[in-house]
């Protein structure tokens, strides 16, 4: 899932946010468990970390998003055809546990979240 928003700048290309593949270990769980919850769910959150330029700011992000989601379960799912396949019930326990995920990702200092599991390593 490659997310990165580029921007020029006279001939040269600058990476100008962040990228699913920027993101450490814990940060990249936290779109994983939102498979739990839909495909759909998992899909955006991995694409909105374009829309940021820290790793911090897209937690942050995808947290108030979820957050937004569990208020209005019923709207989400209705909005994505998914009411007929989804329980809502289940879903918005899924949806509690994502946030959780999300909360203990934020608490934990970046240093300690692991290494981008995808990173191109340098030799």
């Amino acid at each position: 899932m490659n997310c990165t928003m580029y921007g020029r700048q006279e001939t040269n290309w600058i990476k100008s946010n962040m990228d699913t593949d920027d993101l450490t270990t814990m940060a990249y769980e936290c779109i994983i468990y939102a498979s739990e919850a839909t495909d759909i769910l998992k899909t955006e959150l991995g694409a909105t970390c374009s829309k940021f330029k820290t790793e911090d700011k897209f937690l942050l992000g995808i947290l108030k998003y979820i957050k937004k989601i569990e208020n209005h379960p019923y709207e989400y799912l209705d909005e994505w055809n998914l009411l007929d396949e989804i329980d809502i019930n289940v879903f918005k326990i899924k949806l509690q546990r994502i946030r959780e995920r999300i909360e203990k990702t934020i608490n934990t200092p970046l240093v300690d979240r692991g290494d981008p599991p995808f990173k191109r390593r340098e030799k």
